[in-house]
């Protein structure tokens, strides 16, 4: 009789624990490497997400001056918090990149299938509100590039790279062969160095101006920084 009780309480506990799940621990994620392209100004190894609503899968996040954005699966945007309008008019809202700007200013968000969406939207008094939109190939990767420069927004389209400047609303492309696998920018608004691999996959680094110009075009030795290596005449 001893023997069946003790064995009964683990069980009765064990099945507790399962039905009313203690509600303990922090409710924030700790960032505790930044993803920011090589010469921007990184997330602090301090920074805290916005948390994460329970059950929802995240798949993207990005830190400004002052705010921190989440998207997800289902269609969701968070900054700071807050939910805020995912204005996607596909069949599917599913957020696949968001980026911000240093300055606090200005959100992009990728968002959408049938049709893929570009938005950016600017702060203001505490709002955000919608400063351009454009459409986008389906076919763009699951998880596009997508990144600010200062006041450029740098964003992956179906052709390669494109440059929208919110200065001037002035618009460039970059144009180049083979599947895109990397990008990287100077912060001095520069170069951009985009590598892509051909159908025998061998991988090459093409340097262009911001206004999209080809600068050069050269075997990629596979590091990773990008910006620092050294321009191989052809």
């Amino acid at each position: 009789m001893e023997k069946k009780f003790f064995l009964i309480i683990p069980l009765f506990f064990l099945l507790f624990s399962f039905l009313f799940p203690l509600k303990g621990g922090s409710d924030r994620h700790l960032v505790q490497e930044s993803d920011s392209p090589k010469g921007e100004n990184p997330v602090s190894s301090t920074s805290y997400v916005t948390p994460q609503p329970a059950g929802m899968i995240r798949t993207c996040y990005a830190a400004g001056e002052g705010f921190s954005a989440s998207g997800f699966l289902d269609g969701t945007l968070i900054v700071d918090g807050r939910p805020l309008e995912n204005r996607a008019s596909g069949k599917y809202k599913t957020v696949y990149a968001v980026a911000a700007s240093d300055d606090g200013r200005y959100l992009s968000v990728i968002a959408g299938l049938y049709p893929r969406t570009l938005f950016v939207y600017q702060k203001k008094q505490e709002s955000w509100n919608i400063f351009h939109r454009a459409n986008l190939a389906d076919d763009v990767r699951r998880n596009p590039f997508l990144a600010f420069s200062g006041d450029i927004l740098l964003y992956e389209d179906e052709s390669g790279i494109s440059v929208f400047n919110m200065t001037t609303f002035s618009h460039y492309s970059m144009r180049f062969s083979g599947t895109l696998k990397d990008v990287d920018y100077s912060p001095d608004q520069e170069y951009v160095w985009v590598v892509s691999d051909d159908e025998a996959g061998e991988e090459r680094i093409h340097m262009f101006l911001y206004n999209g110009s080809l600068v050069a075009t050269f075997p990629y030795d596979g590091r990773s920084d990008l910006g620092a290596m050294h321009v191989v005449e052809q």
